[in-house]
């Protein structure tokens, strides 16, 4: 067996997952913990101690983390992590720290271009300009360029979620008032599911009220997001995936539809191609170690 490995991490709030791949992009395991379980005895030993116990008979090359936030262009340092409580000391210290612990490469990187780099491997469109939105508790976004992640000139390129198209009455998590995820993310879903007793589950949303103003309006605020990023970015084609578009009944081709009516004719219109992104658990974690192979 090949001794010499990747690791891809994917760190979330709920779960903390991991892929063990070869050099020549062989999965060997997926495995994942609860988050709490994994730190609750330190960010930096929780995940050494993780990583450990899969790897004692490999030689590890690289490790890539992925994480909701906001990462430095040398994806070296979290700038902000909105949805995990973590020690800042110990987040500063993590690179260095597991390329010390593990003698390889340490890489951090926004967990939705993790996920967009697994549906480019698995859709074959590496070749491609590829855009991916994601739309689960918040609105993700990332952008692929032939080979390359789109980063930016400070590595956060891709905020979808918070250009100032939402409800200028709210404030966003990342401080802001109006970013489009007051409008149109999970969150904002599930704050409206939750202003009254409904007959039906949250699951159940899309089937049960489809046609209810709300829900229309979402998805109205949902296309005109995808239209204009397929405006901007002029891309091959453009993944939409996520909690919220995997839900029961969810209303693909009618969101499919609403944008293209909004995308400029007779191009990108007529060459711009959609694909619905494949639910699994380690999506993340297997883009991870795709993007250590690189």
């Amino acid at each position: 067996m090949d001794k010499d490995i990747v690791v891809g991490i994917d760190m979330g709030a709920t779960h903390i997952r991991i892929c063990i791949m070869n050099l020549c992009q062989q999965v060997f395991l997926t495995q994942k913990s609860r988050t709490s379980d994994v730190i609750n005895r330190g960010l930096l030993d929780g995940i050494r101690d993780f990583i450990q116990q899969y790897c004692v008979s490999y030689t590890i090359r690289k490790i890539v983390i992925g994480l909701p936030a906001a990462i430095s262009r040398d994806r070296k340092h979290i700038l902000s992590v909105p949805n995990l409580v973590l020690d800042q000391t110990q987040i500063e210290q993590l690179v260095v720290y597991l390329q010390d612990m593990f003698n390889c490469s340490v890489q951090l990187e926004r967990d939705v271009n993790l996920q967009l780099l697994y549906d480019v491997h698995h859709f074959e469109l590496q070749n491609k300009n590829v855009v991916g939105v994601y739309l689960g508790t918040g609105l993700g976004f990332a952008i692929y360029q032939q080979g390359n992640l789109y980063l930016g000139q400070h590595g956060v390129a891709g905020e979808l979620g918070h250009i100032p198209y939402g409800d200028t009455k709210k404030q966003c998590q990342c401080g802001n008032y109006g970013c489009l995820e007051t409008s149109c993310s999970g969150k904002a879903l599930k704050e409206w599911y939750e202003q009254e007793e409904r007959d039906y589950l949250f699951e159940d949303t899309f089937k049960e009220v489809i046609n209810s103003e709300f829900i229309q309006q979402y998805l109205h605020h949902l296309a005109r997001a995808l239209a204009t990023v397929i405006n901007l970015f002029d891309p091959d084609c453009i993944v939409l995936g996520g909690g919220v578009i995997d839900m029961y009944g969810f209303p693909y081709q009618q969101l499919k539809q609403q944008c293209l009516a909004m995308v400029r004719k007779p191009l990108p219109h007529d060459q711009i191609c959609f694909y619905q992104a494949q639910s699994s658990d380690f999506n993340g974690a297997i883009g991870a170690a795709l993007q250590a192979t690189v």
